[in-house]
C-alpha cells in the first residue's frame, strides 16, 4: 500500500483554486503605476537630489558669507585693486567649495537615513526625521569617537525635532 502511494502524485485539496491562480507569485511590493513615483520613492534618488540641492545651497552660502569672516582686508590694503579682487574671488571659491561639500554630505546622509528609517518602520511620521537625524549626527561624527557620535546624534535629532515642530518638515 505504501509503494502505491509513493508512485502517485500527491493530491491537492485546492486543485480548482490552483488552476484559477496566475502563474506569478503575489508579492507585497507592487510596481508603481506612475513612472515618476519610483523616482520619488527611491532612497538613492532622494539622497542624490538632496545632496545636489544641499551642495548648491552651500555654494551660495559660501559666496554670501565669505565677506563676513574674511581676513583679507587687513592683508590686501596695500595691494592693487586687481590683486585684491583676485584674492577675494579665490577666497570666495574656497569658502563656497567648503560649504557646498559640507551641506552636500549632510543633505545626502540625512535624506538617505530618513528614507531608510521610514521604509524599515513602514510609517510616515515625525519620528522618522528624528531617527534619521540621530543616524546622520552619528555618521558624521564617527571619526571623532563614540562620545562625539552620541553628541552628534542628540544634536541632529533635536534639530530635526525642532524643524518638525515648527512645521518645516513636511510640505503638504
Amino acid at each position: 500500500r505504501e509503494s502505491a502511494r509513493a508512485s502517485q502524485p500527491p493530491r491537492t485539496r485546492f486543485r480548482a483554486l490552483r488552476l484559477a491562480m496566475p502563474y506569478t507569485f503575489p508579492t507585497p511590493w507592487q510596481p508603481p503605476q506612475d513612472p515618476g513615483q519610483a523616482f520619488r520613492e527611491s532612497c538613492t534618488m532622494q539622497a542624490i537630489v538632496s545632496g545636489v540641492v544641499g551642495g548648491g545651497a552651500g555654494m551660495v552660502l559660501g559666496v554670501v558669507l565669505t565677506p563676513f569672516n574674511s581676513t583679507l582686508q587687513a592683508e590686501t590694503e596695500h595691494l592693487p585693486l586687481r590683486e585684491q579682487m583676485r584674492r577675494g574671488v579665490r577666497e570666495m571659491g574656497m569658502q563656497s567649495r567648503s560649504w557646498g561639500k559640507n551641506l552636500l554630505v549632510i543633505g545626502a546622509v540625512f535624506s538617505a537615513s530618513e528614507c531608510f528609517v521610514e521604509k524599515s518602520r513602514g510609517r510616515t511620521d515625525r519620528w522618522n526625521s528624528i531617527f534619521g537625524g540621530c543616524l546622520t549626527g552619528g555618521v558624521l561624527a564617527a571619526s571623532a569617537g563614540p562620545q562625539a557620535m552620541g553628541i552628534g546624534c542628540a544634536g541632529f535629532a533635536a534639530f530635526s525635532a525642532a524643524i518638525d515642530a515648527m512645521g518645516f518638515g513636511h510640505f503638504d
